[in-house]
């Protein structure tokens, strides 16, 4: 595991690693009267991790020219077992997940002593189907099932036995849980519980070693802030993740970044990003991971007239939006009133109220038989535009669209 503590504090002062070698290396002679064989290279391994505790008098050293107190601040440990580490590391993550706000499940005792691949296939597969529920039902139906996995994965990792490759599926497994959970919560309304989900995936799928779900936490973490940072977060997370990532993978965070440049303005950058995602899209021609799985052209073409919405140019945005939502079917209720509602903008755009109209209309039929937030907050942003350009029937749009509400509960 990378030392990035370590880095940090070198070039929060300035210094390369030849820099900070050399320094350390008067620093020892002054203190011992003998020169170290400490170079570039040397504090390279501790950055990188391989050098996780130097001799006495180096640490002394770096400690005094980083000006810090303990070793510790420097990320600096005595030599520990890949075992130790990641128990230590489960740890933070249970109490992380004590944080998140919610109350946990009651989960049985009867916890399996020991567990292997298999096992975990199944937990997949299983977690997998509770997923596609997403596609029917509205975070504030589907938390507390995404959030008792994620409980009952963490269980499992703190009491059963299994090697080292299995640990790691199974931190993986839990950091899309976590995801899906976040999720969720964000889905329902509640954005500190879902911010807290995020972050603990990012430090699974960091622990599993799996680049491109951090990544997709660290995109999740810039949407639910709404931060103006989510462009940079985007931009950070696809280069992150390389061109050596599963397609649906890159061509999901690229579509991502596409609307983080929208979201700023960024017509050129929104274009390549949607052109990088397709090109990704085109090559997808192997099993993904479920949580991108579900990526594919008529998902594309909701986010291309999404994009081009947001940035005012109906005659972009209009086409996509029709053609996919044609084939929406209305229970998928959620996703298809969100995405009429900006229909409805690149209607508004192109001076076609009738359409604007009728399209909203839709939106707010669908939004307030949904357990989600999200929709709702859309339809009345569009319908208080209708009201104020003055259309015929819009105040009454707006007024019924203020008056609607949808089934979420007060806590999760």
């Amino acid at each position: 595991m990378t030392n990035d503590q370590f880095r940090s504090r070198r070039l929060a002062r300035g210094l390369t690693q030849d820099e900070l070698a050399e320094l350390v290396c008067n620093q020892v002679e002054q203190m011992t009267g003998h020169r170290p064989a400490v170079d570039g290279q040397a504090i390279s391994r501790i950055e990188c991790g391989e050098i996780a505790w130097p001799r006495h008098a180096t640490r002394q050293a770096l400690m005094a020219l980083l000006e810090v107190r303990t070793p510790d601040d420097l990320g600096l440990h005595p030599k520990r077992t890949q075992r130790d580490a990641e128990r230590d590391e489960a740890t933070k993550r249970r109490a992380f997940l004590a944080l998140a706000g919610v109350a946990g499940p009651m989960l049985s005792d009867e916890t399996p002593r020991r567990i292997g691949a298999v096992d975990v296939d199944c937990m997949r597969r299983k977690f997998a189907r509770l997923e596609d529920l997403d596609s029917y039902l509205g975070g504030a139906d589907t938390f507390r099932l995404y959030f008792t996995e994620l409980s009952r994965t963490e269980q499992i990792l703190s009491r059963a036995s299994c090697t080292l490759q299995v640990r790691a599926s199974l931190t993986e497994l839990a950091a899309e849980q976590a995801q899906q959970a976040g999720w969720a919560a964000f889905d329902a309304g509640f954005t500190d519980p879902a911010l807290r989900l995020f972050h603990y995936s990012r430090r699974a799928a960091d622990e599993a070693d799996n680049r491109e779900l951090a990544a997709n936490a660290f995109v999740h973490i810039a949407y639910a802030t709404g931060s103006v940072e989510s462009g940079c977060a985007a931009e950070t997370a696809c280069t992150a993740i390389g061109f050596g990532a599963p397609a649906k993978a890159r061509a999901l965070l690229e579509s991502r970044r596409a609307w983080s440049c929208a979201t700023a303005g960024d017509r050129d950058g929104a274009a390549r990003a949607l052109d990088a995602a397709r090109d990704a899209l085109e090559e997808a021609d192997q099993a993904a991971p479920h949580w991108c799985g579900w990526v594919n052209h008529a998902e594309l073409d909701i986010m291309t007239g999404r994009v081009w919405s947001v940035l005012h140019q109906p005659d972009k945005a209009t086409a996509p939006l029709k053609r996919a939502l044609a084939a929406y079917p209305d229970h998928w209720a959620r996703d298809k009133s969100l995405y009429l509602t900006w229909l409805a903008d690149a209607y508004l755009d192109a001076c076609d109220e009738t359409n604007a109209v009728a399209t909203t209309e839709r939106a707010l039929a669908l939004a307030g038989r949904v357990a989600s937030v999200r929709p709702l907050d859309r339809v009345r942003e569009v319908a208080q535009r209708v009201a104020a350009a003055g259309i015929a029937g819009g105040a009454d749009l707006a007024r019924r669209a203020a008056a609607t509400r949808v089934p979420t509960p007060a806590k999760l």
